[in-house]
């Protein structure tokens, strides 16, 4: 039973629309980033599909810097595995430029050792 101080979780749609808000994108600008039609956007945010495609939620969390776990699972599905950048993204705000030079370091290291990475 929920006291009256608790709110419920919120939905995917609503979920991904205030992360849209916070990102200060309109809908459009949502897509364009996206490579996502709108109307499939707007039926997301509008907790209108069913099954909503993994690839189009992984997209639209490393667009709005997103943990894609939560995503996922407000989704109602399993997520797969995230890729380093999306992860130092989402988890630790790090800009383009900082995950690029992770980069660097982590391919010096491996060429000091003789390693690909």
């Amino acid at each position: 039973m929920m006291t009256d101080d608790q709110q419920p979780s919120p939905s995917l749609g609503q979920y991904l629309e205030e992360a849209r808000k916070q990102a200060r994108y309109t809908l459009r600008q949502l897509a364009t980033e996206s490579g996502i039609t709108l109307s499939s956007i707007y039926r997301l945010i509008s907790d209108d599909v069913d099954r909503p495609s993994t690839e189009n939620l992984m997209t639209l969390a490393k667009v709005l810097h997103l943990d894609p776990a939560e995503v996922f699972a407000r989704a109602g599905i399993s997520a797969p595995s995230t890729d380093l950048d999306t992860l130092l993204r989402s988890q630790y705000g790090l800009p383009d430029q900082a995950i690029a030079q992770i980069h660097a370091i982590i391919a010096a290291n491996a060429d000091q050792k003789g390693e690909r990475p």
